[in-house]
């Protein structure tokens, strides 16, 4: 069949982010990076929010060479006036602010409640909860002046699965899908829908090495220990950091309009919410 005359065919769909500037936070090898790939490639304009310029720079000149628009601004989540400094940063560069995702986390301390140094915990939840926070309230004035916006929260499979020392990631990523509410419900008025992306084990720089070091640990082929992964996992595979990306780029997109308070489980239905 031949194609049908120009008059004819139909128009491509226009980006999604279109016009849209959007701030990532925490970017780095994993699931940072992917996200403002991701949002870059829907036509967004990305600002990439981390503590190592060199990573950063990396993954702005890959958002350049895909035809994007990236800025990059070191920022450390806990200093109120770098949250500050990085949305000040977007709208001088780029106008606006529409949309922010809170990726940017702090590892666990790998110790059990009983063993582990209180102070540690406290750690993790500075930065994952109130440097989320940090950066939300930051970005309120910029959503508030575009008539609304998106933020998004990156939380994580073990709110809902405890792994063992674990317990200080845990307890935080718990905290903020409750935050994600809370702000939900406060926001909503001002046009601010705040959501939530629930990944479990992604195939990507993290996994590698959490693959790795069990191998190592447990004198096992590095095989067996992803098989091990993937019998829990329905889909049959470990997803991968860039498709969950691509629930990220839902809920910062006008398809999702009307959801918010939401956190979408984006783990191969290893559970189910």
């Amino acid at each position: 069949m031949s194609d049908a005359p120009d008059n004819e065919k139909k128009a491509p769909a226009p980006a999604l982010l279109a016009d849209k500037v959007c701030i990532v936070s925490g970017v780095g090898p994993g699931l940072g990076r992917q996200a403002a790939l991701a949002l870059s490639s829907h036509g967004a304009s990305v600002v990439l929010a981390a503590r190592r310029q060199a990573t950063l720079d990396d993954v702005a000149a890959e958002v350049s060479a895909g035809g994007g628009r990236a800025l990059a601004v070191t920022t450390d989540i806990t200093d109120m006036a770098q949250c500050e400094r990085v949305m000040a940063a977007a709208h001088d560069e780029f106008g606006g602010v529409d949309v922010l995702v809170n990726n940017a986390f702090r590892f666990d301390a790998f110790q059990s409640f009983e063993d582990v140094d209180l102070s540690m915990w406290r750690k993790i939840v500075d930065t994952n909860v109130f440097g989320s926070l940090q950066m939300t309230k930051a970005a309120l004035p910029h959503l508030r002046a575009r008539g609304g916006g998106s933020v998004v929260m990156v939380a994580s499979m073990v709110a809902r699965k405890p792994q063992p020392v674990q317990g200080g990631y845990t307890i935080s990523k718990g905290a903020l899908l409750t935050a994600t509410r809370v702000l939900a419900f406060e926001l909503g008025a001002a046009g601010i829908r705040v959501n939530a992306v629930v990944p479990g084990w992604m195939a990507g720089p993290s996994v590698d090495i959490y693959v790795q070091m069990t191998a190592e640990g447990r004198g096992i082929p590095h095989s067996e220990v992803v098989d091990e992964l993937v019998e829990r996992i329905p889909i049959g595979r470990v997803p991968t950091d860039a498709e969950v990306a691509g629930t990220i780029v839902y809920l910062a997109s006008d398809l999702s309009a009307a959801v918010t308070g939401q956190a979408i489980d984006a783990n191969g239905g290893e559970v189910f919410n």
